[in-house]
Order: C-alpha cells, then sequence, then structure tokens
C-alpha cells in the first residue's frame, strides 16, 4: 500500500497541471512583475486551498462517521472525481485562455503584498474550487475511514505540492509561451481528466472493497 503522502503528491501533481484561472493569472504575474511577486501570488492561492480544505474537511468528519456513510460518499465523491476528469477531457480551450507572454522591461510594481490578497481571493472566488475540495476531502475520509493522521499525511502531501510546483511555475515563467499554446493545454487538460478518473477509481475501489456491506 501506497503511504498516505505519497498518495497525496500525486494529486497534488494532478491539481497543480489543471488549467484555470489562478494558474493563467499566476503565470502572467511572474512574467510580468518578477518572481518574488509571482510568489507571492502563489502564496496567496495556497492560502485559499488551506482554508478551503479545512473548511471541507471538517464538515466532512461530521457528514462521514460510520462505515456505511463511509462507503456511501466513497462512492459519491470518487464519482464526482470522475465526471470532473470526463469535463478535463472534453473541454476545448478558449481563445481568451491563452496565455501571452509579457516581457516589457518598465512596469510599475505596487509591491508585492497585493498580490498576494489577489491570488487569494482569485482562488477562493471560484465555485470550481469549493466543488472540489469538499469533494475530495469527502472521498479521502471515506477512503480512510477517518483515519485522520492518514488524512492530514494525504492532504499535506497535496496542498505541499500545489505549493512547490506554483513556485516552480514562478521561476520557470520564461517558458510561458509554451504554457500558452493552445494544443498543449488541450493535451494537458485530457492528461489531467485521465488522472481525476483514475483516482475517483481508485477512492471507489478501495472503499467498496475494505468497508463491509452492512446489509449483508
Amino acid at each position: 500500500m501506497i503511504h498516505p503522502f505519497f498518495e497525496g503528491i500525486l494529486l497534488g501533481i494532478t491539481v497543480s497541471v489543471s488549467l484555470g484561472p489562478a494558474l493563467l493569472a499566476l503565470l502572467q504575474t511572474s512574467v510580468k512583475h518578477g518572481i518574488k511577486t509571482g510568489i507571492f501570488f502563489a502564496i496567496g492561492i495556497f492560502t485559499s486551498d488551506l482554508i478551503v480544505v479545512m473548511v471541507a474537511y471538517f464538515g466532512a468528519s461530521q457528514i462521514v462517521t460510520n462505515s456505511s456513510t463511509h462507503k456511501l460518499f466513497g462512492i459519491i465523491g470518487g464519482s464526482i472525481l470522475i465526471i470532473f476528469g470526463l469535463f478535463q477531457i472534453s473541454r476545448k480551450m478558449q481563445k481568451s485562455e491563452q496565455v501571452k507572454a509579457i516581457r516589457e522591461i518598465k512596469v510599475k510594481n505596487p509591491g508585492v503584498l497585493p498580490y498576494y490578497f489577489k491570488g487569494f481571493l482569485l482562488n477562493i472566488a471560484n465555485p470550481f474550487l469549493w466543488a472540489f475540495w469538499l469533494t475530495s476531502v469527502i472521498a479521502i475520509s471515506s477512503s480512510y475511514r477517518g483515519n485522520r493522521l492518514a488524512i492530514v499525511l494525504f492532504l499535506s502531501g497535496t496542498l505541499g505540492t500545489v505549493l512547490a510546483t506554483d513556485i516552480l511555475k514562478c521561476i520557470l515563467a520564461n517558458k510561458i509561451k509554451l504554457t500558452g499554446n493552445p494544443y498543449v493545454k488541450l493535451w494537458i487538460n485530457r492528461i489531467v481528466g485521465i488522472i481525476f478518473i483514475l483516482f475517483g477509481v481508485f477512492v471507489i475501489i478501495n472503499v467498496m472493497a475494505v468497508i463491509p456491506n452492512p446489509m449483508k
């Protein structure tokens, strides 16, 4: 059995390559205002992720209380993750989502703190963020049968990986032209979708295999 922390890293890598408004803004900020500003933007995103995960976790701990609800919510959560994956695979890239490299030499920078709050607000205002983390936390809580240590290790691996990869994106922002290529983005979405589907299947198989059917 894979350690929960490393399973969390796998999900974190999947989340980190998902192309959403916060990621596109992060890349643009890093290119236009520099690595330091981009890192503060990334920390703002991380803070919002952490808050949503904590809200979702404490909510899930009240919902998932016994083996029957573990199984039910594990299946529901895994199914929704599969739906997320199918959405990512079928999603088409809009021209408005293409990222353009910004290489202005002189750009007035108001400081890094506003970009922290910008990253925080932009990410936390995304309804997909809430839906994704709530679904994931419930699914993970069900998969690990409410084992707090395993859940904390898993989520630590996930959130730590997301933050680390976001900072890496800031450092490698000079590669932004590749990210702006719509064909590259299309295939990234397909790969992410496949991983979400596999992860959803893993959760469903895990709760079905470990938790006995109370009706038997």
